[in-house]
């Protein structure tokens, strides 16, 4: 964590913007606790004089994500089939997660982009499917951008908000505060799961 924030400190906005765009174009990161990560940190240097803007670190989080959406769908778009069976074991993609992936996703294209960004591996999968499915850019460009904005917004501000308020109240560090958040996040996502299998 120290080295994270040595570089956020160091590269601000830039390295949100870097991380979320490496992250969505399939490099491995936990992007999710990044982004409660930069929204605890933020929490604590507001009344110091370092200064970092909690709504420029969500605009280049939107742009990050958004832009790596876009990379990786103009990928699966001009690149195609070749490059997923090629390095998609790399990211994650092997062929039967692929098939099955393309398959809900064609069938709810915009709300499979939007929904995404919450999935781990989903959220990186999905725009090579939509270049390969030849999805309409018109409608996958809105959709990454508003998942893009929920998503990093809903993070960003929860570590803002609530880094301090919970560290103080259990008297515990950031790490203690960043490894509750990763339990707390897979847990959502296992009963989102279990829900999406049962309907």
């Amino acid at each position: 964590m120290e080295q994270f924030q040595s570089l956020f400190y160091t590269y601000g906005y830039f390295f949100v913007f870097l991380f979320l765009f490496c992250g969505l174009i399939g490099v491995p990161a936990a992007e999710e606790s990044f982004l409660l990560f930069v929204g605890v940190t933020l929490s604590q240097v507001a009344a110091t004089a370092y200064s970092l803007n909690l709504t420029l670190c969500i605009l280049m989080a939107v742009l990050g994500a958004s832009s790596g959406m876009v990379s990786a769908y103009l990928i699966g778009f001009y690149i195609g089939e070749p490059f997923i069976e090629r390095f998609g074991k790399y990211i994650g993609l092997t062929e039967k997660r692929w098939k099955i992936a393309q398959k809900r996703f064609q069938q709810h294209t915009f709300l499979a982009i939007i929904a995404g960004y919450f999935i781990p591996g989903v959220r990186q999968i999905n725009p090579y499917l939509a270049g390969l499915s030849r999805a309409r850019f018109a409608s996958y460009l809105p959709a990454t951008i508003l998942g893009a904005i929920v998503w990093s917004t809903l993070f960003l501000m929860l570590g803002y908000y609530m880094g301090n308020q919970i560290r103080q109240l259990l008297g515990l560090g950031l790490l203690h505060v960043m490894i509750i958040a990763v339990v707390l996040l897979i847990g959502f996502i296992i009963v989102t799961i279990v829900q999406v299998k049962k309907r």
